[in-house]
């Protein structure tokens, strides 16, 4: 590849670049030279932007777009506030004949670093390679695979596949839930729940399961409301509607239960029940190892609650419920 086809080529991907600034992520900063002109640093610094973009999947600035920031005497982490991004790369480029060695550190907003690498390439020709290793080292904290000897370019090594998983969070979860029963007389106390927790799957969705015991939120019955709770799992599913670190959720699933009934008068009952439920919620701290979480959850009972008195020579039955069941909870996963 001519070196002016390179630097028409770079140019036209910093306008796609520019275009997604204002979502941007991340944030790379003009390269800094050393026996290279300003334009080989500029498409440079293009093309590691450009990498690090098809690497992460995540809207990076070009440092085409940085440069006036700095032009106007902004430090880098000034700058990366001005832009509003979770992170940026400081890059260095020094040329000895035609050799050009390429380093690059990665920041947090704040301006700590979270990870440097460096690589080389024959000469700027083959910067195009050199840029995409280093992007790859940079966006999964990766060590270069090997150095480049002088001579021919070498074969690039097939990348490293890329992490798929998302750390699962195994923790616990409590509530309060209010029955209710639509359409009809009957009033139910509230209850309240706690219950071991856990989600596992990706960043962007999760299957989460758990069991727990519910039990009504008073100790006294009234004489017009029916008490019930027992013991519980549940299973389901979600995905997150957000690609940022606070980001709001999805999910439904069915709950099987072993509950126990008081209702009116003498009436009780004792048996199998499931509900199937669905959930809004939010992530608080999507990115931490903790993940504290709160949400929203509406259940109907498919199989209804059975009531009986015994106070008769024989068992005498009593109202079948289908409650609807209205809950707010709060979580923390590790």
């Amino acid at each position: 590849m001519k070196l002016g086809l390179l630097f028409l080529s770079t140019y036209a991907l910093a306008g796609l670049a520019s275009a997604e600034a204002d979502a941007a992520v991340v944030a790379v900063m003009p390269v800094q030279g050393v026996n290279l002109t300003e334009g080989q640093c500029d498409a440079i610094g293009v093309l590691f932007a450009n990498a690090f973009a098809r690497e992460t999947n995540v809207a990076v600035v070009s440092p085409l777009d940085t440069k006036p920031l700095l032009a106007q005497g902004q430090s880098h982490t000034a700058a990366a506030g001005h832009l509003g991004v979770r992170e940026y790369v400081v890059l260095r480029a020094l040329q000895l004949g035609e050799r050009v060695t390429l380093a690059g550190i990665r920041y947090t907003r704040e301006g700590q670093e979270v990870f440097r690498s460096e690589t080389a390439a024959t000469d700027m020709d083959d910067m195009e390679q050199a840029t995409a290793r280093l992007a790859r080292s940079l966006a999964w904290r990766l060590p270069v695979a090997r150095p480049i000897a002088p001579g021919p370019p070498p074969e690039i090594p097939a990348p490293p596949a890329r992490p798929s998983g998302y750390p699962k969070a195994l923790g616990v979860k409590g509530g309060i839930w209010f029955p209710t029963s639509l359409g009809s007389d009957a009033s139910f106390e509230q209850m309240v729940s706690f219950q071991f927790a856990g989600r596992v799957g990706t960043r962007e969705s999760f299957v989460e399961f758990g069991v727990g015991a519910a039990i009504p939120a008073s100790s006294v019955s009234s004489a017009n409301q029916i008490s019930m709770g027992g013991v519980f799992a549940e299973i389901g599913g979600g995905f997150h509607l957000a690609q940022g670190g606070v980001a709001p959720y999805l999910a439904g699933g069915i709950s099987p239960r072993i509950w126990h009934v008081d209702a009116q008068g003498d009436m009780s009952g004792t048996g199998a029940t499931l509900t199937v439920h669905g959930t809004a919620g939010i992530t608080f701290t999507r990115d931490s190892r903790a993940r504290v979480y709160g949400e929203i959850r509406v259940s109907q009972y498919l199989i209804g609650l059975k009531t009986e008195t015994s106070s008769y020579s024989s068992p005498v039955q009593g109202p079948t419920y289908h409650p609807t069941e209205f809950g707010l909870q709060v979580g923390v996963g590790w």
